[in-house]
């Protein structure tokens, strides 16, 4: 992915519960709409999703995020969403990951820490977004 230098890049992360029970399935099927999209619109980053519980880490061009961010308020599958952070970034964290997928049993492998943190709750915010972005040092 060549990436412009003069682009201003931007990092959006957020959490939220999912409005109803998701299935496997429908998770896989998610993913892949997102990654194509992500793809599509030069956006990178990851999802995790425990629980019942969102949370992701997005970045991009501005405007991009932007619309997207929309897109992701007005989507069904999702309850008590609420934003975490918006900032300017220098860099990407996940320059290669169009999107990379963190479920269960893979937060229950790599991330254990993660399910005391993934809960929705404003006070576990900051810790949440450490730990996930704590996932691009490993890959």
């Amino acid at each position: 992915m060549i990436l412009d230098n003069k682009v201003q890049l931007f990092e959006i992360s957020y959490v939220s519960k999912a409005a109803q029970e998701i299935g496997l399935s429908s998770l896989f099927h998610l993913f892949n709409v997102c990654q194509n999209k992500n793809k599509k619109n030069n956006l990178t980053g990851v999802l995790f999703f425990e629980n019942g519980h969102f949370a992701q880490i997005l970045e991009g061009e501005r405007e991009i995020i932007l619309k997207t961010w929309d897109t992701i308020l007005n989507d069904q599958r999702h309850q008590i969403l609420r934003k975490i952070s918006f900032k300017e970034i220098d860099e990407r964290l996940f320059p290669n990951w169009g999107l990379r997928f963190y479920g269960a049993e893979k937060i229950a492998q790599d991330l254990p820490q993660l399910t005391k943190v993934l809960d929705g709750l404003e006070s576990h915010d900051s810790e949440l977004l450490e730990i996930m972005r704590s996932v691009s040092l490993n890959n």
